[in-house]
């Protein structure tokens, strides 16, 4: 699905500090590399610590390298008291209003800083950590959009009494750049891959510091959406990850990850081609906007990922920016688990019913339907796209909604399944799962999108939980909030016990919780259509379903 979460951020000019809060009052506390001054607003009721230097700046030589954590035994603290009280840029990424690719950008590579907010300082009582890995096809997105909607803030640390992190990590080709020519002078002779690295690096960071906020370092919940749900899978099948979460919900992730470093290398040729450069020297004297300007988002190996909300096109398959790199990943998330080498932790995998079809006309009538499904899917066999319209027959429902449901299916929830069965059976721990099914009250417009979206959207569980419900729809029922909170409570029980709230909810695969405002346990959803996808090839097909585009200006810079 091509559904854009369009967060339109930052509307105002000024600083985000000036805009997004007046402090209350402020707060030191001492952490590994000294003193960081945060503040307490009594309107949030909780303590906000923003903008935290985990990494060096990955700027010069350091900028297709692994991140340099901040601490004392790396000489890169600071002097004095840290200001911890307003967020600081994003990573680099495309700014989305360049439709002509000319190399226009937001954000800075000084990018490498977490936010923690947490509703107590006790360091005797501590909490539940959840550490936020935001979407955006891992080439956009930002770590300081919950006040609009898409990520923790302080309300919620006080509402839900967990301790909240997030962090911006490399993107793009930043942070996923592979190729032969940069692995020298690597410590880990790899490249790529340095964004799941920053990752880790912030994880690192949390189970040193985050005791200081009141956090457990031993109850660490990771936890992303699209692309983040792709980096949570990512991190699962690390062996770097062993002892730094020990829960992770990964929401709509991608279950492929199997494109080596050679092959990676072969694609993003493309992108040496487009830059000039022969030799890595001059790869690290291009200008961040050379860099952005040189990707191949409209061609192979299409960077931009355009096509991921329709019908596969037979044969087609987008680049990869994550790769198996032989470091971070040794091998495929799935292999690893086939082979009992991933991360054993309880795993809540998430899918939502519905996305949208970027194309589609819904003044069809039945005929136009079938009319567009054989168009769609006959170059796949006749037989297919015959099959699929009595699996997804016309007069069942809506065109919409049987188009949209067919790409889900085919494109994000059937290879979802199947991660889930492998992860089941790979690990000890309990591996549950569940579908969004929720209809909102109205037509919804997340985040002010101009696509009204009907059903249960891309991204519409983890909105639920960022309580964005307000920021979708005209009117917010008492169903939809009722929805909210049903989300909520299975998934802080699931970050507070290993297991959901719903008692009869039972583990993946015999059982799967279909959630709107109740939850109802099932066993299994669309499993004859799964199996009629999977039986004919079509997991290859499967991959994170739509970009977040988190992107305005580049306010807060520090």
């Amino acid at each position: 699905m091509r559904f854009i979460i369009l967060v339109l951020l930052f509307m105002f000019t000024g600083s985000v500090k000036g805009f997004l809060f007046t402090p209350s009052s402020v707060v030191n506390v001492a952490i590994d590399c000294g003193q960081i001054r945060g503040f307490y607003n009594g309107s949030s009721g909780a303590y906000s610590f923003l903008g935290i230097p985990y990494a060096s700046p990955p700027v010069g030589r350091l900028r297709w390298m692994p991140p340099v954590p901040v601490n004392a035994s790396n000489g890169n603290c600071w002097n004095g008291v840290y200001e911890a009280t307003s967020f600081t840029s994003p990573c680099i990424q495309r700014n989305s209003s360049d439709v002509d690719n000319s190399g226009s950008f937001i954000g800075s590579e000084d990018c490498l800083h977490l936010n923690v907010w947490s509703p107590s300082l006790d360091t005797t009582a501590i909490l539940p950590v959840m550490f936020w890995i935001y979407g955006g096809s891992l080439t956009n997105g930002r770590a300081d959009a919950g006040d609009h909607g898409y990520g923790p803030t302080a309300e919620m640390a006080r509402d839900h009494n967990v301790v909240y992190v997030s962090l911006n990590y490399r993107l793009n080709a930043f942070g996923f750049m592979s190729l032969d020519m940069l692995r020298a002078g690597s410590p880990t002779n790899t490249s790529g891959n340095y964004g799941f690295m920053d990752m880790l690096t912030g994880l690192q960071w949390v189970q040193n510091n985050i005791r200081q906020f009141g956090g457990d370092p031993n109850q660490v919940t990771i936890f992303g959406q699209s692309s983040g749900g792709t980096a949570v899978f990512a991190l699962l099948g690390s062996p770097l990850s062993r002892g730094l979460f020990h829960k992770a919900w990964m929401s709509s992730a991608s279950p492929i990850m199997n494109k080596t470093a050679e092959d990676a290398n072969s694609d993003n040729q493309a992108f040496v081609r487009k830059s000039g450069c022969a030799d890595v020297g001059c790869l690290y004297n291009l200008t961040p906007a050379e860099i952005i300007a040189s990707l191949p988002w409209k061609e192979f190996p299409y960077w931009g990922m355009d096509d991921l909300g329709d019908f596969p096109t037979k044969g087609r398959f987008d680049g990869a920016l994550a790769v198996v790199d032989g470091y971070v990943l040794p091998k495929s998330p799935l292999e690893a688990f086939a082979e009992g080498e991933g991360v054993d932790v309880p795993v809540l995998i998430a899918q939502e019913v519905d996305i949208e079809h970027p194309s589609a006309n819904w003044t069809w009538g039945d005929n136009n339907y079938r009319e567009h499904v054989r168009d769609k899917l006959n170059p796949f066999g006749t037989v297919i796209a015959e099959t699929a319209l009595q699996l997804y027959p016309a007069n069942k429902s809506t065109p919409e909604f049987q188009i949209t449901s067919m790409i889900s299916d085919c494109r994000a929830v059937c290879g979802n399944d199947y991660l889930g069965v492998i992860l089941s059976a790979a690990v000890a721990s309990p591996v549950y799962r569940y579908v969004a099914a929720y209809i909102p009250s109205g037509p919804a417009r997340p985040f002010g999108g101009a696509v009204e979206a009907s059903n249960a959207f891309h991204g519409i569980d983890i909105l639920a939980y960022f309580n964005a419900t307000r920021l979708m729809l005209t009117h917010v029922t008492d169903a939809d909030r009722q929805w909210e909170i049903n989300i909520q409570q299975e998934v802080l029980a699931f970050v507070r016990t290993g297991s959901p709230h719903t008692y009869d909810w039972g583990m993946f695969p015999s059982q799967t919780a279909l959630l709107t405002e109740n939850t109802t346990v099932t066993a299994g959803y669309h499993t004859a259509e799964c199996l009629f996808w999977l039986r004919n090839g079509f997991f290859s097909y499967s991959t994170h379903c739509c970009t977040s585009v988190l992107n305005s200006s580049s306010k807060g810079q520090k």
